[in-house]
């Protein structure tokens, strides 16, 4: 196990601050190795239990995949899955768009590990049909792997 760790940790050195995280549980500089010449920053580490998705660019775990409310979704670039629930992720300011379904108010989210744009996180939704999505995230399936318990028949 430690060395499956040490592998996925030696990829980039990022800092911790201005994660984002509902299951908000480590403290600060929790959940980190630190190597001789990178450091790899994780908030949480989801459990190996369930089916996961995690970083395409740096495996950080990103959600559960029971977290999945709709894969009918897309971004800019392809297919998208709506989340209730993400971690590891940085959300960037809100701001106005007019996408497919109407005006929302979105924050870009970002891989706390790797900074890569994922996707966004639906702050608020002016037209009442889709107020289902607030406080909901996109992730676009391009940055994203099936991790942990996809090849087990359940």
């Amino acid at each position: 196990i430690f060395f499956k760790f040490v592998y996925e940790a030696v990829v980039s050195t990022q800092s911790t601050g201005g994660l984002r995280g509902p299951r908000d549980g480590l403290q600060e500089g929790e959940g980190r190795w630190e190597g001789t010449t990178h450091t790899k920053f994780y908030r949480e580490y989801l459990p190996d239990v369930n089916k996961r998705y995690s970083c395409v660019h740096c495996q950080a775990h990103l959600a559960f995949h029971n977290d999945i409310i709709s894969k009918s979704f897309h971004g800019s670039q392809g297919r998208a899955y709506l989340f209730n629930d993400v971690v590891n992720v940085r959300t960037g300011p809100a701001e106005e768009r007019i996408l497919l379904t109407g005006k929302h108010s979105v924050a870009d989210i970002f891989c706390a590990s790797c900074k890569t744009t994922l996707g966004w996180k639906y702050e608020f939704a002016f037209e009442r049909t889709q107020k289902y999505k607030e406080g909901k995230f996109i992730i676009e399936t391009i940055h994203m792997v099936k991790d942990n318990g996809w090849d087990l028949v359940m």
